[in-house]
């Protein structure tokens, strides 16, 4: 700070000052009051804003924290007006020249020369050329650093007084009080304003750190809306599986035909109860099959019935309704024969299938039986014709077991079944009977 900067005296306001400022300004008071409705609150915001005491440093404060709270654009403009002429009022009435307002309120010397040399060109039109050459400040160097309105006043020989407002200007009777932005300033103004010293500073730190904590609170609510729809759209995509699984149904052996030629009978002496075994049941079926070392010797393993070559209907049980219950001739001489199906604890799938075109059937499923990897049992090739129709004992992946019988159950009219034996399957497959019956 210049020496100059130290020994100038503050510019203080009284009561009076302000006063005249305001009859000054000439505000059209009906039209800015909506008619005097809001006359109260005009007078509260003048009292509060212009307090006895201030320096010019806090009067222009005071105009920055206004700019500062207010969000819409008349007010903003009309404030910002107020700002101007209230500068212009200091250079006419303090004496004070142009370098010293410069210094006193901290506004630069080419944007203070701006704002006074518009003031008297409204007020003094035909004066232009004057006050253009006067204002023409570029920087400190520019010559007119120390005029003052006494200075103009008596190179002009202006004998009137010069008035804050013209009567074509707006401003003055803008209803500033009717928005409701008023309200809301009027009411912070009565919390920060009501004394003559304040800090804006603190003030200016305040609201920034309330724009960050708004910033953070819209990041963490977006942050938790991408959490919910995360873990709803996962939690709605595991029910919908569950669903999906749910609507593909295999049921208990149905053991009670209405054939009279051919009939099977349970496993047990006790009644066959229907059941629906959805994924997870065909899940636990599977696991408890366990996955054994398939390198065990194939004769300890299983023998499989479709070796079974039926020459004859000989060769077919006596009675179906005991298809469980005794073994076939063949079997009766077959060695480690493992065709009894009544012990054990191993399932198995049988489908029996009614179709007018056997032939036909057998050409579908063979197309799902490349689809799905499925591998035949031991050297007997899946689709041996046998007296009656055509014959199946197969090995299906089980990760495709349930889609595989679902879209056989759709080939035909067809019964699923299940029943236990004595053999093993290879580790992650089971074993699957199917008949393709000639109607």
């Amino acid at each position: 700070m210049s020496v100059h900067e130290e020994s100038m005296e503050q510019i203080i306001f009284s009561d009076e000052d302000f006063f005249s400022f305001r009859s000054w300004l000439r505000l059209n008071i009906l039209e800015v009051t909506w008619q005097g409705k809001f006359n109260e609150e005009f007078d509260d915001f003048w009292k509060i804003f212009f307090i006895n005491g201030l320096s010019l440093k806090q009067v222009l404060e005071r105009f920055e924290f206004a700019q500062r709270e207010i969000e819409i654009g008349p007010l903003t403009t009309w404030f910002n007006w107020v700002r101007e002429k209230f500068l212009s009022f200091t250079f006419i009435y303090k004496d004070v020249s142009l370098h010293d307002l410069s210094v006193e309120s901290g506004i630069p010397l080419p944007i203070l020369a701006s704002v006074l040399r518009n003031f008297f060109l409204g007020a003094l039109p035909h004066y232009h050329d004057y006050f253009g050459a006067i204002f023409q400040i570029g920087n400190v160097a520019s010559q007119n650093l120390e005029i003052s309105y006494e200075t103009i006043k008596n190179e002009l020989n202006l004998q009137a007084e010069v008035q804050g407002s013209q009567d074509d200007e707006i401003m003055p009777s803008m209803e500033v009080t009717l928005y409701e932005e008023w309200a809301i300033f009027l009411k912070k103004m009565r919390k920060d304003l009501y004394y003559s010293h304040f800090n804006l500073g603190k003030i200016k730190a305040r609201a920034s750190l309330k724009n960050h904590f708004i910033f953070l609170k819209d990041i963490v609510g977006i942050l938790a809306v991408g959490f919910i729809l995360v873990i709803g759209v996962k939690e709605l995509n595991i029910w919908y599986e569950g669903y999906l699984a749910d609507q593909m149904k295999v049921y208990e052996p149905q053991y009670k035909r209405t054939e009279k030629t051919l009939s099977f009978r349970s496993d047990s002496d006790k009644n066959v109860k229907n059941f629906e075994l959805n994924e997870r049941d065909l899940d636990k079926v599977s696991e408890m099959e366990g996955i054994r070392d398939f390198e065990e010797e194939v004769e300890d393993g299983f023998g499989t019935e479709s070796e079974v070559v039926l020459t004859s209907w000989d060769s077919l049980p006596k009675d179906f309704d005991i298809a469980n219950l005794e073994h076939s001739k063949y079997e009766e001489f077959r060695k480690n024969n493992n065709r009894d199906t009544r012990f054990g604890n191993k399932k198995v799938f049988r489908v029996m299938m009614k179709s007018v075109d056997p032939n036909v059937s057998s050409q579908k499923l063979n197309e799902l039986l490349k689809k799905y990897n499925v591998t035949q049992v031991d050297n007997v090739k899946p689709g041996q014709n046998v007296p009656g129709g055509i014959y199946y004992n197969i090995f299906v992946p089980r990760d495709y077991l349930k889609e595989f019988l679902a879209q056989v159950m759709d080939l035909d009219e067809a019964i699923l079944y299940e029943t236990r034996t004595r053999g093993k399957n290879p580790p992650g497959k089971n074993k699957v009977f199917i008949w393709i019956k000639n109607l």
